[in-house]
């Protein structure tokens, strides 16, 4: 039988069978057997790719006549840090990014086959330096798509499908896994729970208890987390997705919309209709504040609120396609991140209604997004993972509490002679400061293309600064001109080259300031460099 009708039929099973891999179970062992863990870092790291990172623009089509990046976007500083390429399975197929969970510094990424047949693997991949991403450890598992997880107490929940005609006694392809992790990263000891379904779609967790939804005539299943036993279950056809609110469990069908349960009881609290779409599809849902965001394939995003359900915004997809519909929305830090396939990723500011403020400047498909801490997670398909960092101010200048946010469009020009001061999250097209202009920014400000600080200019730059593009696909500049001044106290990311010319001065203040160059430094004569700083790639020797 074909593994799409495994996923999408509407055929019903009833065999349940819960087995721990510290038992003789056999079904267990032939698990255990099909994962395979691997923790070599050279080996992985060679999946990592930073041709497209750099600093990325929102960019706005909506306005008539203008293009994209004269509508970028001013307020939201973002750079892609770098990609994550798909794990090949042991037969040489490329796997595709499905979910991603994220915990603390640790984001896991799952993985499934297209196609008919089953595979799949999960990453862990390490954020804590901010601008170096690691891939620690990966597993791939044979025989099995893994179409969603969550992190809980120290364990990995997983949901998924396997390949029955691979397992002896076993008649459902619908799984779901407690994996215990060690210190975050994966390990061999896990319970794996079948369940009567042919897909596990989605999975939740809260303290005490684990959450997995079956699509096709599934169910709502409830996991005790000590004992690993389902506790309760409720039916409901074509499960789509499961998120937590409260003492809420939230579902999402595609034929019977948004239902709402007690998180103790699985009592139904209240139900309503949302746009209908296309079987099987994988939809997530997200919360801001009383109002749940759902992801409506074709439709777009629809906004409700979750104590009456009544419809509060439409938000349709700007250019109809056949790839293009709304896959997963995910809200963090008053912004909504919305996955529209071929469409790219749109960005909303979250209130009373979402505005939009534009779409990512990626490249690729985007299948699915999370968005948690300072960073943006979005799953590409057989284009891998892109982690996108959100440059957000994290330190208070008291000298720089009366400047106000930049308002002057993509381009920051200062004229010769010119002041000007700001505050807070800025993102632009280019700078340049002109001669004897002074510029001070306090908070984050992140440039796309170059920057360039004429002679006699002073930049004083207090918090983050990223600047271009991942060389040698750019050719993106910092240019430092006769007696111009940079002044740093914080942190500076050059993606591309950093210019030095004949009488040009930096100077760091503090002690915690530092420098990462990824291009050349090109340093002509009479090059001053002074302060305490720290030049993470080892440049400005």
């Amino acid at each position: 039988m074909k593994k799409n009708i495994y996923l999408f039929s509407f055929l019903a099973t009833l065999l349940f069978v819960c087995c721990d891999n510290n038992d003789d179970n056999s079904n267990d062992n032939q698990s255990i057997d099909n994962i395979k863990i691997n923790n070599d870092l050279t080996e992985l790291n060679k999946r990592l790719d930073f041709t497209n990172s750099g600093v990325i623009s929102i960019e706005n089509n909506t306005a008539t006549g203008k293009s994209a990046v004269a509508n970028a976007s001013t307020t939201l500083p973002l750079v892609q840090i770098g990609e994550i390429n798909p794990p090949v399975d042991s037969q040489g197929r490329t796997l595709q990014a499905s979910h991603v969970a994220v915990n603390g510094n640790y984001a896991y990424v799952s993985y499934i086959m297209r196609g008919d047949a089953y595979s799949g693997a999960i990453d862990v991949i390490d954020v804590s330096d901010p601008y170096k991403p690691k891939l620690v450890t990966s597993a791939l598992i044979a025989n099995t798509d893994i179409t969603s997880l969550t992190y809980a107490n120290g364990n990995l929940i997983i949901g998924g499908a396997t390949d029955i005609d691979k397992l002896k006694s076993v008649t459902n392809p619908a799984i779901v896994i407690n994996m215990q992790l060690s210190s975050g990263l994966l390990t061999d000891k896990y319970t794996t729970n079948y369940l009567e379904s042919r897909v596990t779609t989605d999975v939740a967790a809260n303290s005490s208890s684990y959450f997995a939804v079956t699509g096709d005539n599934g169910s709502l299943f409830k996991l005790n987390s000590t004992s690993k036993a389902v506790e309760g279950k409720t039916a409901l056809a074509d499960l789509r997705s499961i998120a937590l609110s409260g003492d809420k469990i939230v579902t999402l069908s595609g034929t019977k919309g948004v239902n709402i349960y007690n998180a103790s009881t699985l009592a139904l609290q209240k139900s309503f209709t949302v746009a209908t779409d296309v079987s099987g599809a994988k939809r997530t849902m997200d919360f801001d504040e009383t109002r749940v965001l759902v992801s409506e394939g074709y439709n777009g995003l629809g906004v409700y609120d979750i104590n009456s359900g009544s419809k509060l915004q439409t938000i349709a997809i700007q250019i109809p396609g056949e790839d293009n519909v709304t896959n997963a929305v995910s809200v963090n830090d008053g912004y909504a991140f919305v996955a529209n396939g071929a469409a790219g990723l749109n960005v909303f500011k979250t209130g009373t209604q979402l505005n939009l403020l534009g779409t990512l400047g990626i490249s690729g498909s985007s299948n699915y997004v999370k968005s948690s801490g300072d960073y943006i997670y979005v799953a590409s398909g057989k284009g891998g993972l892109k982690i996108i960092k959100m440059e957000k101010p994290n330190t208070t200048f008291a000298s720089c509490a009366l400047f106000g946010i930049y308002n002057q469009g993509p381009n920051l020009i200062l004229n010769s002679n010119e002041i000007k001061s700001y505050s807070g999250a800025t993102a632009i097209n280019s700078a340049i400061v002109n001669s004897g202009a002074v510029l001070t920014h306090c908070g984050s400000i992140s440039v796309l293309n170059g920057l360039t600080l004429n002679s006699g200019s002073t930049f004083n730059m207090r918090g983050t600064l990223a600047q271009g593009k991942y060389l040698p696909l750019s050719s993106t500049e910092l240019i430092i001109n006769s007696n111009a001044l940079l002044q740093i106290e914080g942190s500076v990311v050059i993606w591309g080259d950093l210019r030095l010319n004949s009488g040009a001065k930096i100077n760091f203040i503090g002690n915690d300031s530092s420098i990462t160059i990824y291009g050349k430094v090109i340093k002509n004569s009479n090059v001053t460099i002074t302060g305490t700083y720290k030049d993470t790639e080892n440049k400005l020797k």
